[in-house]
């Protein structure tokens, strides 16, 4: 594969699951809150080449597990200020590593709310603090890299219609310019997506575009039921392979799918936690339209240059094809018109004499499906007005 760095492109990362060992350990300190032993490996437990900033310990095959390392690694966060660090940790090292355009899931829920006598509180001056502070990190690494993001407001479905309906009631009264996205998540199996009817139409009054959590733990149908309710994109989606029909819509319709590998590996039960039994080779060659993520970071002890890696290494996906992967993503990005432009020519530049031969072998060959051989022509028009890198 070509040396240069490729650039990259995330849909889909969850602030809290953001949060490393190391970036747990540090607040935890700051804040005063114990830290478990039982948390994280001990030094010498893992591989620290593949874990560069801590593992941590949990069973990998129980669900549960996970939801219990995520809630107690995010009651780490006591302050705004918190939330600053770990913007700054996830986007900086992330960024080094060829990242362009980052979509981050924050839930208000989660930031800003307090239980009173049973009634939930909503604290909209905690809100915004935090979000000037992920604002403030976001410039800080913008110093140093060429990065563009945008936040999506989760609806945490396991919490009951009432509250994902409330919480973007609240965004409708404290909007950021930032916040680009709904996104309905939380456990799969709670609820149906027609129980957010209310939700689904205050979404499409705020101009939200939506991306919402299915076909992941749950079928291939919770797909097409995102899709009745105006999903533009599927956070993972990877049971899409269950049905030719649907499969046949995802293209026809460009829906783009966040795939995370990582993730994906850990908490599908159907791959038996082997990332060879992954489909993202088999949807990606019936045209799918796919991109890479990193889904939670920190606590999957991923980055966004290890799941491209295992993209390349385990399902052989050539230079040329990640070039598509990340553009896919860009075009799928819930940002301006004007933005993903630029972004578009970003990653258009970074073609090099090469991969334009290649792009061209393929059109000509024919191998790949009508669907990718139409973008690579979309690419090759755009590639006239580039200068050859």
């Amino acid at each position: 594969m070509n040396n240069q760095i490729i650039p990259k492109v995330i849909l889909h990362e969850h602030i809290e699951g953001s949060i490393t060992p190391m970036m747990a350990h540090q607040l935890a300190q700051k804040n005063n809150v114990p830290f478990p032993n039982t948390l994280c490996y001990q030094p010498g437990q893992y591989n620290t080449k593949e874990y560069k900033n801590g593992r941590y310990l949990y069973d990998e095959s129980k669900f549960e597990e996970f939801i219990k390392t995520y809630d107690t690694v995010s009651n780490f966060l006591k302050d705004p200020e918190d939330y600053y660090s770990i913007t700054y940790d996830f986007l900086y090292r992330n960024a080094k590593q060829g990242l362009i355009y980052c979509e981050l899931f924050l839930s208000p829920y989660h930031i800003c709310t307090t239980e009173v006598n049973g009634e939930i509180i909503w604290d909209k001056e905690r809100f915004h603090q935090t979000l000037f502070q992920m604002d403030k990190a976001i410039m800080q690494v913008q110093n140093d890299y060429d990065i563009t993001v945008r936040y999506h407001v989760i609806g945490v479905r396991h919490l009951g219609a009432k509250v994902v309906y409330d919480t973007l009631h609240f965004i409708q009264h404290n909007h950021h310019h930032f916040i680009t996205g709904f996104n309905i998540a939380g456990n799969e199996m709670a609820g149906h997506f027609d129980d957010f009817q209310d939700a689904h139409e205050l979404a499409t009054k705020l101009n939200l575009k939506k991306s919402y959590h299915a076909g992941e733990i749950d079928s291939a149908e919770s797909i097409i039921q995102a899709l009745k309710h105006g999903a533009n994109r599927i956070g993972h989606g990877i049971r899409a392979i269950e049905n030719k029909a649907l499969i046949y819509e995802l293209v026809d319709k460009k829906i783009t799918l966040e795939i995370a590998l990582t993730s994906n590996r850990i908490l599908v039960n159907e791959l038996h936690g082997d990332i060879y039994q992954h489909p993202i080779r088999q949807l990606y060659d019936q045209g799918v339209r796919i991109t890479l993520n990193t889904d939670d970071a920190g606590i999957f002890g991923t980055d966004i240059e290890k799941e491209y890696n295992i993209a390349q290494s385990i399902f052989a996906f050539s230079r040329l094809e990640l070039l598509d992967i990340t553009l896919c993503g860009v075009q799928a990005a819930f940002a301006e018109e004007s933005v993903k432009n630029r972004l578009i020519e970003q990653v258009l530049s970074c073609f090099t004499a090469n991969d334009r031969l290649v792009m061209k072998k393929c059109i000509n060959d024919k191998k790949y499906h009508p669907a990718i051989i139409e973008r690579f022509l979309e690419y090759q028009k755009l590639l006239l007005a580039i200068p050859i890198n």
